[in-house]
């Protein structure tokens, strides 16, 4: 999103397949490293609100993983701050739309379904093949970039995150950290509280009772 977005970037810009294969892969290798490493893949909030809600995950444990995500969030706000600061510097837009998911047409309750069926799809495919693939990271990898993949290109009506780790605990980071150039611009926190924290938790809550739901029925 910054050699997209930004001003004096070796990319410039990518058309839309090229994005979503970039998104994907982004998205495919985070998974596959989080089961390599031995851990349950939840990078993704709404999945540990649903494992609380349903799978018994302890309050503890769920704390664990939302300040991971939050410190990950950062890492990668920060990073992104240091590797283009003087594209920052040299670009006058908007930026906070490279942190975070905004909607093509902005409509609340609209917007609001689409993220929570977004997420759920989302998740649902994820989660069913993390619970069916014995643990293999590349099968998981896979179905990951297929699954944003997928979801991108067919159901690209507004700008969903399907994550609030990537969307609401990276905005907190943009409001705070010295990033180049912001001009005064904030996030938009009704919409991010709103659609991409409640509704991505929602569709991911659903995801991982739907999931539960027919691993015990099988």
């Amino acid at each position: 999103m910054c050699n997209i977005s930004l001003k004096k970037t070796l990319v410039s810009s990518l058309n839309y397949v090229e994005l979503v294969v970039a998104w994907g892969l982004a998205v495919g290798l985070g998974l596959a490293t989080a089961v390599t490493m031995g851990g349950p893949a939840y990078l993704n909030p709404g999945a540990v609100l649903g494992n609380v809600i349903w799978n018994h995950l302890s309050f503890t444990d769920a704390v664990l993983y939302l300040l991971m995500e939050f410190l990950a969030a950062g890492t990668a706000v920060i990073t992104c701050m240091v590797f283009f600061w003087d594209s920052f510097k040299a670009s006058d837009g908007s930026k906070r739309g490279i942190f975070s998911a905004y909607p093509v047409e902005k409509n609340v309750p609209l917007n609001f379904v689409q993220e929570v069926l977004a997420t759920f799809l989302f998740l649902f495919l994820v989660l069913l093949c993390i619970t069916y693939s014995g643990g293999n990271a590349l099968v998981i990898g896979a179905v990951g970039f297929a699954a944003v993949a997928l979801l991108s290109l067919s159901l690209n009506s507004t700008g969903f995150s399907m994550n609030a780790m990537r969307s609401v605990f990276s905005s907190i980071w943009f409001a705070i950290l010295p990033i180049p150039n912001k001009n005064g611009e904030k996030p938009d926190w009704g919409y991010q509280l709103t659609v991409n924290l409640v509704g991505s938790s929602i569709g991911g809550i659903l995801a991982v009772i739907a999931v539960a739901c027919i691993q015990n029925n099988l």
